[in-house]
């Protein structure tokens, strides 16, 4: 299992970036995509090592968000880790 020091590096240099390039056409915006993905459900289980979110593909986790914006809830797979 990744520290939380480890899952923090891993999203601000290879995740969140990746996510917020799969998100460019709901947000046209920077400033509000990055704000919102920051706040979001899943951005906060994201950070979390035990969730085990952060192996997942960018693509995966951006799907995941738009189901997250458009229906208001995330099917969050069985087993993340």
């Amino acid at each position: 299992m990744k520290t939380k020091d480890q899952v923090s590096a891993l999203l601000g240099v290879c995740i969140v970036p990746a996510v917020l390039e799969n998100i460019s056409d709901v947000f046209e915006n920077e400033q509000e995509r990055i704000k919102k993905f920051y706040s979001s459900e899943l951005y906060n289980n994201l950070q979390k090592p035990e969730t085990g979110l952060w192996h997942l593909s960018a693509k995966t986790l951006a799907e995941m968000y738009r189901q997250e914006i458009t229906e208001g809830h995330i099917d969050y797979p069985e087993e993340q880790s």
